[in-house]
């Protein structure tokens, strides 16, 4: 049986000593990927000259050695994060290619904004110790030590990189493993039709139908939500109060998604749990939405 690559997440509790050492790393990586880019920029700028990956990673061990604080961190993990800018301009010149009118150069990316770092090899850098059945357990990173982690792997496999990730105030580890999935599935045939009173009518091949029922997870909590904003916006920008008035509306955002996925997962678990064939209708969900502005502003939330 040919292996699978799947994605494990966990969820980071740092001391306050880790949690000082990753947003640490996270800005050096941060600032990486700018001069990177800066780079890029300057060169073909002034001597009309394109620099790609392979001589940026040569160019690595001279940073590392006139930067004391580079020479700390991880080799394959400065190398990742090369490659993520490097497959930014791939993306940018396939668009380009594609006359896409928004090809969307690559941009400098603020702290706030940079996602997370990365680590390729299980060992090199990284290593994660699971608990029981792949759950929870420790994951050790190099200059900032063992952290406690929590979460599960639906598939116990080989553990290939790791994804560093913060949101939210949050650190999260996305992990890669190699394995061999297996679930069980029903002998049903179905179809979803998506809906906006429902969360979708499933049809039976017996000609019934069963109804999800709709959340309205966002709904629940736009009260609190418009209020908290308004507070924001009524903030000095950059103030500690405009940052603490920031993360709370970035927790309710927070609250929505998780229980947006954890409801999604619970769904889609029991659709395949009893089927063997799933027809879903093909919806242009962006043309859907992309019209109407104010007018219709409701409805697409909703969408």
């Amino acid at each position: 049986m040919s292996l699978a690559k799947r994605k494990v997440v966990y969820r980071l509790y740092p001391s306050r000593r880790q949690l000082s050492l990753l947003s640490q790393t996270l800005r050096l990586h941060q600032q990486l990927y700018n001069g990177a880019l800066e780079h890029r920029i300057s060169a073909y700028k002034k001597h009309k000259k394109s620099i790609g990956f392979s001589q940026q990673c040569r160019e690595l061990t001279a940073l590392c050695h006139a930067m004391p604080e580079y020479e700390a961190l991880n080799a394959q993990s400065c190398q990742v994060t090369l490659k993520r800018l490097d497959f930014a301009f791939q993306a940018f010149f396939r668009r380009l290619k594609a006359k896409d009118k928004r090809a969307g150069f690559p941009r400098f990316k603020a702290y706030e904004r940079y996602s997370g770092f990365g680590f390729k090899t299980h060992g090199d850098g990284w290593k994660i110790m699971p608990g029981e059945r792949g759950q929870h357990g420790l994951l050790r990173l190099s200059d900032i030590g063992h952290l406690k982690i929590r979460g599960k792997a639906k598939h116990i496999g080989t553990p290939k990189t790791c994804e560093i990730q913060h949101k939210q105030g949050n650190w999260y580890a996305s992990i890669t493993v190699e394995c061999s999935p297996a679930r069980p599935s029903g002998k049903e045939a179905i179809g979803i039709d998506w809906g906006l009173e429902t969360f979708a009518t499933i049809a039976k091949h017996d000609q019934s139908t069963e109804r999800i029922e709709n959340p309205r997870l966002l709904r629940k909590r736009l009260k609190d939500l418009r209020s908290t904003q308004r507070a924001l916006s009524r903030k000095k920008r950059g103030s500690q109060n405009s940052k603490k008035s920031k993360e709370v509306v970035a927790k309710i955002h927070r609250q929505v998604a998780n229980k947006r996925k954890d409801f999604l997962h619970q769904a889609t678990a029991n659709m395949v749990k009893s089927s063997a064939l799933i027809a879903v209708e093909k919806l242009n969900v962006k043309g859907m939405s992309s019209h109407g502005g104010a007018r219709k502003k409701g409805l697409n939330r909703e969408i």
